[in-house]
């Protein structure tokens, strides 16, 4: 998510920004009306491609073979939400259980081994490994097959919407979320989100990005799925906007740990699959146990 403040130095890269922008979006509604199989197929490669960057830009790899536990990893993504049964984390594990909170509530504390301090010194590699992998896991894994599975649930998800609709209603919240933050931002946007994190980040961007986020599931979702807002999405859209902003600040986090710029060089303007994906493994953990409670 972008809310950029004016006065902040504007990279030359506005034209390619747009056009990626434009191509994802394109990319999701084709994936949308796809259907099932092209969903599962986008999240196994966005989880790979997530924990690829994680283990070569965010983290120091092994000494030795740093590329070689990026693959490590990616292939771990892949495997698990390309692969694993639908309707089970893992399995033998139902979606529908309190495991699901469980995955769920490792994600901040996943997030936070990855930025701390231990897993940027030189400790023993073999606890250093097993924390790491764990932390990728519960950071990028989990978060992705929860939402896998809430997209290829054929019944009814928090109030009415099925699979592919419920897929696409997550990134229109997170599209709106964006657009309004962004547009806002660089009109009327004065103080920083969080100056030393993400200084480009506004206030006042974020907050009405908020604000359509939450209009959007009250008031749009409703005329346009048929659905009742108060049975489940309205309540998710009021939540996706500090849950979205947490997850690109999380990112943002992780960048300035590790001295890096972006996550990636994947999507030109944007950076790496994180970079711009940021904000839907939060949003798929808000999403999940909000299921869960509903269950």
């Amino acid at each position: 998510m972008d809310t950029v403040h004016p006065t902040a130095p504007q990279p030359g890269r506005s034209k390619p920004r747009t056009l990626t922008a434009l191509g994802v979006a394109a990319g999701i509604l084709g994936i949308w009306w796809a259907g099932d199989p092209f969903i599962r197929l986008f999240l196994a490669v966005l989880a790979g491609g997530c924990c690829w960057e994680i283990y070569l830009r965010l983290q120091p790899g092994h000494p030795e073979h740093p590329r070689r536990a990026a693959y490590g990893a990616a292939l771990l993504g892949l495997l698990v939400v390309g692969i694993g049964p639908a309707g089970d984390l893992l399995p033998g594990i139902p979606a529908d259980g309190p495991a699901v909170a469980v995955v769920a509530l490792a994600f901040v504390p996943g997030w936070w081994l990855l930025k701390s301090n231990y897993m940027h010194r030189r400790q023993h590699p073999l606890a250093q490994s097993v924390l790491r992998w764990a932390s990728v896991v519960a950071y990028v894994v989990a978060p992705l097959l929860l939402f896998r599975n809430i997209c290829l649930d054929p019944r009814p998800v928090l109030g009415g919407l099925r699979g592919p609709d419920a897929f696409m209603a997550c990134f229109g919240l997170l599209w709106i979320l964006d657009s309004g933050a962004l547009l806002v931002g660089k009109r009327w946007g004065r103080r920083p989100l969080h100056r030393r994190i993400s200084p480009s980040k506004t206030l006042e961007g974020s907050l009405a990005g908020w604000l359509f986020c939450a209009l959007a599931g009250w008031f749009l979702y409703p005329s346009l799925f048929g659905i009742r807002a108060a049975d489940g999405w309205g309540w998710v859209a009021l939540g996706a906007g500090p849950v979205g902003i947490a997850g690109d600040l999380m990112e943002s986090a992780l960048k300035r740990k590790a001295g890096v710029k972006d996550s990636g060089h994947w999507l030109p303007g944007h950076g790496g699959w994180l970079d711009r994906f940021d904000s839907l493994l939060a949003l798929a953990v808000w999403v999940g146990l909000w299921k869960w409670a509903l269950a």
